[in-house]
This record gives C-alpha cells, structure tokens and sequence, in this order.
C-alpha cells in the first residue's frame, strides 16, 4: 500500500510559517489508511527497547533484559535517571532504531519500515525541502517512540556536531492523547518560558528548525495510553 501525504495542498502556508517562526505543527499529514496502518506496526510490531542515557553515554535495554534486571537495582536506576534530569539533559523513553535497523536489513517487514522509506523517498524529501527552504536537505534518519508513564526529554536544542540536521520532525501516531496526561513538545524562549506546546494528535507532523530549544513534557502516571511517533532529523549530506 503506497503512502501518500495529505498535506500538499498547503505547502505554501506551511513554508511561509516555518520561515517566520522555524516550526511547524502540519494536521493531517499522511492519508487515513497509511497513519493507521504506521499506528498497528508501533502498536503490535515494533520491537521496544528502553531508551536512556547517563550523561553523554546512551543505553538500550531490550524487554527481556529488563525483565531479569532486580527491582532494587530498578529502583536504584530510575533514582539516577531522575537526579541527573534535575539539573542536566536526560531522557527515558522506549524507542527503536528505524534508521540503523533498516541499514542492517533487519526487521524490513515492519510497517514503521514503509514509512522510513516514504520518508526518504523523492515525494517526501521535496516536500521537506519546500517547506523548510533547504533544497540541501539530503535524507531523513528516524527512530520509532513510544513514551510511556514516567518517560521525559529534557531541554536540548538537537545540536550535533558532523550531524548536518538541518530540522527536526516528530510524526504523531497516538489515536487519544489529552494535554494534561504530559508528553508535550515544548518550545522554549530565550527566557526559559514555554513559547509554544504541541500536543501529540493523531497524524501530526511537527517540522522545526535545528537548533532550537524544546522538551517533551513528562508522562504523568495517568496517562491512559502511549504516545507513539516516529521522529528523527532531516539532514544533508
């Protein structure tokens, strides 16, 4: 089934907000059929792995090894992850790999696989290119979310030296999210003050400028569901 945007119609508004505020929140942003089919992959398919870092040093932790790993030594680990959140960059949160799974020939049955390559097809990097205003936009990396109660993404601004991203996108694949269970991409001032949140809606695709400075707001232990995306960076070569 070929995946088709649904947002053409409204390239020129889209490029002439990204141009003056560097970001963009774009609904619908696939057709109906291809955002629920990526929903059932994230949902049913993809293999979830925990996502942390402990400083500059990132860590994966598939299910399996989680489940074998002591409760006082899970305590301890999520005691760590949350002091270094006060003051430092953290981030806890279940992912996969689309990009490096893909380059390894792994897992390609996966739906989430069809929308990786969508987003590195001529159609999509086009209409990146045109909406952004930079026709050296090369191709799209990506990796599958899910945040679950109790995951975060603490202040950054997507900086990565050799990296050449050029904006960052966030494509939405959560059915029924309320603001107030968290999981909210910020954006944050010079001053430190939330300028502009997104809530994650179904079929969203949020496109903004690198650098800039954003969060993900924390998942409160009442969030009734998962926030599923598929987020990466759009780059040149």
């Amino acid at each position: 089934m070929p995946i088709h945007l649904a947002c053409e119609a409204n390239l020129a508004q889209i490029a002439q907000l990204y141009a003056r505020v560097g970001r963009v929140h774009i609904c619908p942003a696939l057709d109906p059929q291809s955002a629920e089919e990526a929903y059932r992959s994230l949902q049913q398919e993809v293999p979830w792995q925990l996502h942390l870092n402990d400083g500059e040093k990132s860590f994966d932790l598939a299910q399996e090894q989680i489940r074998v790993i002591p409760e006082a030594t899970q305590v301890m680990l999520h005691e760590r992850v949350h002091a270094n959140a006060q003051q430092g960059f953290q981030y806890l949160f279940d992912n996969f790999p689309l990009s490096d799974a893909h380059a390894l020939q792994r897992n390609l049955d996966l739906y989430a696989m069809r929308v990786f390559e969508f987003l590195n097809s001529e159609r999509f990097l086009n209409f990146a290119r045109r909406a952004t205003g930079r026709a050296d936009i090369a191709f799209a990396d990506a990796q599958a979310t899910a945040y679950r109660p109790g995951h975060f993404l603490t202040q950054h601004d997507d900086s990565a030296t050799g990296k050449e991203r050029i904006a960052a996108y966030v494509l939405n694949l959560t059915p029924r999210w309320h603001a107030d269970w968290g999981g909210i991409l910020n954006f944050l001032d010079a001053d430190g003050h939330v300028a502009e949140g997104y809530t994650p809606v179904f079929n969203a695709l949020n496109l903004f400028k690198v650098p800039q400075p954003h969060t993900v707001s924390y998942v409160t232990p009442f969030a009734q569901g998962i926030r599923y995306s598929i987020t990466g960076w759009l780059r040149a070569k």
